[in-house]
């Protein structure tokens, strides 16, 4: 299992266009997610994420979320995110 952070240098409202794109599909869970989090911060905002395996955050993002991100990211100029991959020694709390 692993963690994914995403350190997005841009304003918590572009986090809500790439949603407002997505429409409703961005609200199911997606095969092998456990855990999306979006939390604004100084400078930007994280988005953290716990899956099975890095390939089923691949897969979910090439299923459509990549494109809107890459779409709303563009215009507004922001940089890729850094991205850092951890591994889940225990996930708890999670229904």
């Amino acid at each position: 299992m692993i963690c994914r952070i995403y350190d997005v240098k841009a304003g918590i409202e572009l986090y809500d266009a790439v949603n407002e794109r997505l429409g409703d599909s961005g609200e199911e869970k997606p095969p092998g997610g456990h855990v999306h989090i979006a939390a604004a911060g100084d400078g930007g905002f994280k988005v953290i994420e716990v899956w099975d395996s890095i390939e089923d955050d691949e897969r979910y993002l090439a299923s459509g979320l990549g494109q809107a991100i890459q779409e709303v990211m563009g215009e507004a100029g922001v940089p890729e995110p850094a991205i850092t991959d951890l591994e889940v020694h225990r996930l708890e709390w999670v229904s």
